[in-house]
């Protein structure tokens, strides 16, 4: 939609002198029980009262997204940036009938920076939009009250309120009934009106985020000013405090670690430089104190010792978890946990980020990783459908070059192993959602990206992007990246390919990308592969994993896999090649080798994070930065595809058809654990008793369920089904 079939006359205003955030409200009549409908947008985040109540219990709206075009941008950012791309814009409606009173109302929303307004966060370079601004049609049924230069506004109590940086709040001579008839609104400001951003706007229709969860904190040392506080696992959202006495100042941080001294240790969350600190100064009410645009990633926090904690909330997007795993290894259900709570934690304002404190990014790579991960075991459909339109957006128009952030906000990353998140996450959403029209819209878009990735070939291997940036391969290996960046985007490629394939044969498309493939892959051979040793780049950090899943199922390079990893016994693989080995693996019949990987306890394995005390999975092997990133845990997939079985039919959407082949690894003597299709749940629970297994099954009538294993192939009908071999 266009300005005036969003918001009618309405206009977008702002406050003079560039806050961070601020109060705004006007009055207007209306009737009691009178029909009444808001359309509204506050940029970055808002929150919307009427006669000082709040409207909705959602946090930190709009969904995040690439909201206008930000010339000044180009120049300022770390690399250079000279792509074309979309912009969108995200409203809201609510239906604000019971809220209103007969004759005079008020209307009080409070705004703050966010993504939009960022002008603190500087390591990518420049990535604000500009000001916080605010836009709002109220609907009394054909009578109509919009925002405009009438519309007052007061910086309140907000002194910093930045996104990465924390928010500082002082509450001296504060009307707390700011949003009210009886407000003193002496000093308030004629609102400043703006040009409305040059963008599409649209109502969002992806998750909120809200409060999830509450959880008590436990004290775990006092000292003399302060106090230091635990959670029971790391999550993202913030501490609630309370202190009664006027003109006191209140100071809490957060953390994901405690140091040898039980003192919190802000490394991860920042290098010290970045620090998540909320400050409140107290004004004697016994009114709760909490910050409101920015949530904190966090297991720990120091509260000064003039306050008590009240509590902590849970704060992501709205997005059900629909699975479950439980199994005889301890390491295992605890990655399972770990996984969902990783990524719950970067789950905001539609975005899949990286981590929810330093970067908070939608690193495109992290989110290609992980969605089919996240599609299986949570309800994010709505979620993920949102995100794939911040990938497009974020496509050159001409190039077909993707960013390495979606909604792009800077960030480093690589051509196959992040701009390729444009074909694989349109791709597993058809897979599991079977939305065709989605699949319809990305494959232009999938096309355009291969012509750029060609024009990113030289000898038949991708060994650019764009000049003067980033150009990754894989990522955070245990040891410096040896494997050769040009192998690992070109055997990415080529799988994406393959993706496309299917795709085009999908949609009916004439389109055959297999020459090409063959032509990648006679380079991939030529540059990397020793026919003598049947090894690709002598097998480091992955490189075998990478070439047989896209090259060649050439038996001796399995062997050489398998007795390798046999032999190491742990990972030396980055990101990528972590998930590409597993799965080779796993679908090779080395479900062995894999599981004893996946819950390896050597010292570059997850149990190493889980023996460290870890609640979420992290970003490097060695715990050295976040605590919090989700990329490694991709992997969780497996549980699922394998250990438990369930797995799609390869002429299969939607879970139409399933096959159930558990992979009985003799480590395990039990696994158990179910998904939520969009055709209803799906479980499977095995035991081992003595020299035999007994399998149950319990699949959706509306799913055709086969369960095969050796020789033995069962039909699952409605119901239990158990099945002993």
């Amino acid at each position: 939609m266009n300005q005036s079939e969003m918001f009618g006359s309405a206009r977008w205003i702002t406050a003079s002198g560039s806050p961070d955030a601020a109060f705004f409200r006007d009055e207007f009549e209306a009737r009691e029980g009178e029909r009444a409908e808001i359309t509204i947008c506050g940029l970055g985040f808002f929150e919307l009262y009427i006669n000082g109540a709040r409207v909705g219990d959602d946090c930190f709206v709009p969904a995040v997204s690439d909201y206008a075009e930000r010339p000044e941008m180009r120049g300022t950012l770390s690399y250079p940036i000279s792509d074309s791309m979309r912009h969108r814009i995200y409203c809201l409606k609510y239906d604000i009938t019971d809220f209103l009173a007969d004759g005079r109302n008020v209307i009080g929303v409070t705004v703050g920076g966010g993504y939009y307004h960022q002008v603190m966060r500087k390591a990518e370079g420049n990535t604000n939009y500009g000001d916080i601004c605010l836009c709002y049609n109220i609907d009394l049924g054909g009578r109509n009250v919009v925002s405009g230069a009438g519309v007052k506004w007061n910086r309140g109590f907000f002194r910093r309120a930045n996104l990465y940086h924390g928010e500082l709040h002082d509450y001296t001579g504060f009307d707390r009934g700011w949003n009210t008839l009886a407000a003193e609104t002496d000093g308030w400001k004629n609102c400043v009106e703006i040009d409305a951003p040059q963008s599409d706007l649209l109502l969002q229709t992806c998750p909120v985020d809200r409060v999830t969860d509450i959880v008590a904190p436990e004290l775990v040392k006092r000292n003399g000013d302060y106090s230091v506080y635990a959670v029971p696992e790391n999550i993202s959202g913030y501490v609630v405090v309370r202190c009664s006495k006027p003109g006191e100042r209140v100071q809490l941080e957060c953390a994901e670690d405690l140091d040898g001294n039980g003192e919190i240790d802000n490394m991860s969350v920042g290098y010290g430089r970045v620090r998540q600190i909320a400050e409140f100064i107290t004004d004697g009410s016994d009114e709760p104190y909490h910050q409101y645009f920015t949530w904190f990633g966090f297991r720990y926090f120091t509260l000064t010792n003039n306050a008590e904690p009240v509590e902590v909330r849970v704060i992501h997007s709205d997005v059900a978890v629909t699975s479950d795993f439980e199994c005889s290894d301890a390491m295992l259900n605890w990655f399972y946990r770990a996984y969902i709570n990783t990524q719950l934690c970067n789950m905001h304002g539609g975005v899949p980020s990286d981590c929810p404190h330093r970067e908070r990014l939608g690193y495109t790579g992290d989110g290609q990783l992980c969605c089919d991960a996240a599609m299986t075991m949570l309800d994010a459909r709505g979620f993920y459908e949102k995100w794939i339109e911040d990938i497009f957006d974020c496509q050159d128009l001409g190039t077909g070059h993707v960013q390495h952030t979606a909604p792009f906000q800077g960030g480093g990353g690589g051509p196959a192993g992040w701009g390729g998140a444009v074909i694989v996450a349109p791709y597993i959403f058809y897979r599991h959602y079977g939305d065709v029209e989605l699949l319809k819209k990305a494959y232009p878009r999938m096309k355009l990206f291969i012509s750029y990735m060609q024009s990113r070939t030289e000898d038949g291997l991708i060994v650019r992007e764009e000049d003067g940036g980033w150009c990754l391969g894989d990522w955070c290996t245990p040891e410096k990246i040896v494997i050769p960046e040009p192998l690992v985007n070109t055997a990415m490629f080529i799988s994406q390919l393959e993706l496309v394939n299917y795709c085009a044969g999908v949609l009916g498309e004439d389109d055959s990308f297999d020459d090409l493939i063959e032509e990648y892959r006679n380079a991939v051979r030529r540059n990397y592969f020793n026919e003598e040793s049947a090894s690709c780049f002598d097998g480091i950090q992955g490189a075998d994993a990478f070439y047989y899943d896209a090259c060649c199922r050439d038996g001796r390079v399995l062997k050489n896999i398998v007795e390798k990893y046999e032999k190491l016994g742990e990972f030396d693989t980055g990101i990528f090649g972590t998930y590409i080995l597993l799965r080779t693996l796993f679908e090779t019949g080395n479900g062995e080798t894999a599981v004893k990987l996946l819950a390896g306890r050597g010292d570059v394995s997850f149990d190493a994070m889980r023996r460290r005390g870890a609640t979420t999975i992290w970003e490097n092997w060695d715990g050295s930065h976040s605590h919090s990133h989700p990329m490694f845990g991709a992997s969780a997939q497996y549980l699922f595809d394998y250990l438990l079985g369930i797995r799609q039919n390869d002429d299969s959407v939607g879970y139409e058809r399933v096959t159930i082949s558990p992979v009985f690894a003799s480590p395990l003597s039990f696994v158990r654990g179910h998904i939520t299709t969009p055709r209803g749940r799906i479980s499977v629970a095995w035991k081992r008793t003595g020299e035999s297994l007994e399998v149950e099954v319990d699949a959706d009538e509306r799913i055709d369920a086969v369960f095969c294993f050796g020789d033995v192939k069962r039909k699952i009908l409605p119901g239990k089904n158990v099945i002993k071999i």
